[in-house]
């Protein structure tokens, strides 16, 4: 029987590029250049879905003339929920019977494109007839091992061009540029090219040539708060209002950071760590793993853990209350009004970069 290959989902860029990839493979090279290829060009901004979906239709229904076998692909199409409509145009309901059944043994069709739901009438009939089916979604901040996947893609992506990336680098490029695995390419490309013939990639390059936006510099106002920096603070301040960010969102992140320092030294009092340096966690004996599975700091890269411990013993526990204090209080005055908004989060960024008398 011949084979049947759907890659889908809502990351575009991955989907594509995934796609090229497996026809490439299935057609032994440049898919463009096989006699044994017909391409559909499913994104075209001439011809309409039904169209497109008849040509393909056509092709799927045409025997091979010059070669043993053929492959058949549906390229980029963004319109897969009409195939399960309601009152879907015949079209669609001939390629669905003619792809739901078993399939010529000369034959291999490749579809890829946006809008396919596994769990709706056309994705069930063709997972019921065996169809290998590839989902590759825009990986979500929320995801519980978010941080943890989108950093061992970007070590795995560095590897793969020759380079290695420092651990802060990776974290920098995780916290800011989101989940679009297009928009993570594109910056590493930059990198890539910025470096040289340098062999690893630091934050500093990161820095130099990542595109400003709101999200990275948000984590540069981050940073420079938590490390005291009170005029690179305050200039990028000045950066995040002019691109509009809101401020009780830049309230949330504080809050955030300083939370996650409190989590940090409990786990740090747990693990028994009164100092670090960059061989502590490489240097804990297996039993203490094994005693704490589930301690924050054992569950990152070693040298991240040494980062976010010296962060954090970077302010007394009285301070950490005073911090999440002062922006408790900041956030009350922007919600209510009371008050010259810039006046506010600067004269909350003083506070926070101040030292408390000891």
């Amino acid at each position: 029987m011949g084979k049947l290959y759907v890659i889908c989902g809502d990351d575009e860029f991955a989907v594509k590029e995934r796609s090229r990839a497996l026809a490439a493979e299935l057609a032994g090279g440049a898919p463009e250049e096989s006699p044994a290829v017909e391409i559909i060009a499913g994104d075209s901004d001439e011809l309409k879905p039904d169209a497109i979906v008849g040509k393909f239709l056509d092709a799927a229904r045409t025997p091979s003339f010059l070669c043993s076998d053929k492959l058949v692909w549906l390229r980029h199409f963004p319109d897969f929920e009409l195939f399960s409509a309601k009152s879907a145009a015949p079209v669609y309901l001939e390629t669905a019977a003619l792809l739901g059944q078993e399939l010529p043994p000369d034959l291999t069709v490749l579809l890829d494109g946006f809008g396919f739901d596994v769990r709706k009438g056309f994705g069930k009939a063709l997972k019921a007839a065996g169809a290998v089916i590839e989902t590759l979604n825009v990986t979500k901040s929320s995801d519980k091992r978010y941080a943890d996947d989108r950093r061992l893609n970007i070590r795995e992506i560095c590897q793969a061009a020759g380079k290695s990336i420092e651990p802060a680098a990776a974290q920098f490029l995780t916290e800011t540029l989101g989940g679009d695995s297009g928009t993570l390419r594109n910056e590493l490309e930059k990198l890539f090219s910025y470096t040289g013939d340098a062999p690893a990639i630091t934050l500093n390059d990161c820095r130099a040539v990542c595109c400003r936006t709101p999200e990275t510099v948000s984590w540069e106002f981050t940073g420079a708060i938590v490390s005291r920096n009170l005029p690179l603070a305050l200039q990028l301040l000045s950066v995040l209002l002019r691109q509009g960010e809101p401020e009780i969102r830049l309230m949330g992140s504080l809050s955030g950071e300083y939370q996650k320092q409190i989590q940090t030294k409990l786990a740090m009092q747990q693990l028994k760590i009164t100092r670090v340096s960059p061989r502590t966690f490489d240097s804990l004996p297996p039993s203490v793993k094994e005693e704490f599975p589930n301690n924050p700091l054992l569950k990152i890269h070693p040298f991240r853990a040494y980062k976010v411990c010296e962060a954090a013993a970077n302010y007394t526990d009285a301070e950490l209350i005073r911090n999440l204090e002062l922006v408790r209080n900041a956030n009350r005055a922007l919600v209510s009004g009371g008050g010259d908004r810039r006046i506010i989060l600067e004269q909350l960024i003083i506070k926070l970069t101040r030292r408390s008398q000891r």
